[in-house]
């Protein structure tokens, strides 16, 4: 934002959203080069940079960007998050080492009554704790600690997540030619054939540590449900579990959350200062947003 010599860039305050403003848009470039995660591309047609600009009107009325809510693979999720304002300067100071960790700590339980407290003293509507106390982001961050920003080494914060990445089954094919599924399924994190050094570097700084809690995490809920459905491997499921810090409970959480989750659970995004919404916006999206107020039909 800060790089652009047009202050043609801008951050919305509602939301956080960057995007820029094509009018005042000179088209120096100086904002490509300027972006970490390299999002702003140069369009030769029109003169201008752009960006996605994350469905800003669909999120004003409740919806999830196209994106989102096209994935075939259902993989991206959506929710609110509620954070420590004071604690940021802190954050981004902190050593590599600890920086995903600050960041988590910035991050507050919305179930927490002194948290709830403190949001009303800022003007949260109720409407946005609730949103926030379903969200799933805060459960894949916070609760289950499976998702890790993109290199925090650059100090920006981003709410932007990943789950690290689990790389094809192990298997190999017998001599009659049918494919031979190995034991160990999913295989131990140290022996992936993605480096554990290398995702660390992306997601966590280099912290081979808290990349390898996401791993053994996401190893165990994978052999537990294999165990669950085809009653194999009872016992290296319950030894996964234990050294995973994980309960059957919570594995059959996480699995339904990042497999089999409907949209509802996907997508927490309450309407943005739209006054006439007061219900469930997936409800009501049809009658508002673009200045409309009664939903579509036919004339003849």
């Amino acid at each position: 934002v800060a790089v652009c010599p047009a202050s043609a860039i801008y951050k919305r305050g509602e939301d956080g959203i960057v995007l820029v403003n094509q009018k005042k848009c000179r088209g120096w470039r100086m904002c490509i080069s300027g972006c970490p995660y390299k999002k702003v591309y140069y369009n030769w047609e029109t003169g201008k940079s752009e960006k996605c600009i994350l469905c800003y009107p669909r999120l004003e009325t409740g919806q999830a960007p196209m994106c989102f809510h096209s994935c075939v693979g259902r993989i991206r999720y959506l929710g609110v998050l509620l954070y420590d304002s004071e604690k940021i300067e802190e954050a981004i100071k902190a050593d590599e080492k600890d920086l995903v960790e600050r960041e988590r700590e910035l991050i507050l339980d919305p179930f927490n009554p002194d948290v709830v407290e403190g949001a009303k003293r800022n003007r949260i509507r109720d409407e946005i704790i609730r949103f926030a106390q379903g969200s799933p982001v805060y459960a894949f961050v916070k609760r289950y600690r499976l998702a890790l920003p993109l290199h925090p080494e650059y100090r920006t914060l981003p709410m932007l997540f990943y789950i690290p990445p689990l790389l094809p089954v192990l298997a190999s094919y017998k001599e009659n030619g049918s494919l031979d599924l190995e034991k160990s399924f999913f295989t131990d994190p140290e022996r992936f054939r993605a480096p554990l050094k290398y995702i660390a570097k992306i997601f966590s700084a280099g912290n081979i540590d808290i990349v390898l809690e996401a791993y053994r995490k996401l190893v165990a809920v994978r052999t537990y449900r294999r165990w669950k459905t085809t009653g194999e491997f009872e016992e290296e499921a319950k030894i996964l579990l234990k050294e995973a810090g994980i309960n059957e409970a919570e594995a059959d959480e996480i699995h339904r959350l990042t497999s089999i989750a409907k949209n509802e659970d996907r997508f927490k995004i309450p309407p943005l200062l739209r006054e006439e919404l007061t219900e469930d916006p997936e409800k009501e999206k049809r009658e508002t947003g673009f200045g409309f107020r009664e939903g579509p039909r036919r004339t003849f």
